[in-house]
């Protein structure tokens, strides 16, 4: 988790702010928003869904 907590943060893998998603960390949930269109909507995690999330992703359970 990134260590400024209620701001969007971009992941360093981004290419020039494009196509990427953004997460905000709160003391209760982790949002995330696609950066190109913050208005379309956001998905809300409790911080354990976001923990299972990000480990099925390390696992490769989420590869393309």
């Amino acid at each position: 988790m990134p260590l400024i907590r209620d701001t969007w943060y971009v992941p360093r893998r981004t290419f020039d702010n494009t196509t990427c998603v953004e997460t905000r960390f709160t003391a209760d949930a982790v949002y995330v928003r696609n950066n190109l269109r913050p208005d379309a909507g956001t998905v809300v995690f409790t911080h354990d869904e976001w923990r299972v999330f990000v480990a099925g992703v390390r696992d490769g359970d989420y590869d393309i």
